[in-house]
């Protein structure tokens, strides 16, 4: 009995630890779609021209990013623009996101050009960091979540 309670203890600690790893992987999945998504937006304005609507009901996403292109949907529609719902983003990401859709579209085809460029350029340096944290820190959790768990176990024996 004893060791059963210690087994479900050590996997209860580590599915904690692999929920909050988790948020780094779906920070950097975000941040890789909407690096997709702004190329493929580029590539729409550049040869295709579809209206933003029907280029946004072609994304298939899931997760944090389907939510973001829901919200971006509603934002089209007339209603007000809120993506904290998307809880992997702090508030300054939130702002710089915000910022970024409610300037899409907003400019003749070189303006907005330029601007996607630079709105790339931001979302790159998002992505590094979040590949950074993702590649260092969830190892790093689930490692020190295993060790602890060992040691609890250890003590609990």
């Amino acid at each position: 009995m004893k060791w059963a309670l210690i087994i479900i203890l050590i996997f209860v600690i580590m599915l904690i630890a692999n929920a909050l790893s988790q948020q780094y992987k779906d920070k950097f999945d975000f941040y890789s779609n909407l690096k997709l998504f702004l190329n493929q937006f580029k590539m729409n304005l550049s040869f295709k021209q579809e209206k933003i609507e029907t280029f946004l009901n072609g994304i298939k996403a899931k997760k944090n990013f389907q939510t973001f292109t829901d919200c971006y949907k509603r934002y089209l529609k007339g209603e007000e623009l809120d993506f904290s719902s998307i809880k992997i983003l702090d508030e300054g990401e939130i702002t710089e996101l915000t910022d970024i859709v409610k300037n899409l579209g907003k400019h003749d085809t070189k303006s907005e050009l330029s601007q996607l460029d630079s709105f790339l350029i931001i979302v790159e340096e998002k992505l590094t960091k979040a590949s950074e944290d993702k590649n260092k820190l969830c190892p790093m959790i689930l490692k020190l979540s295993l060790l602890f768990a060992i040691a609890l176990a250890l003590l609990l024996i």
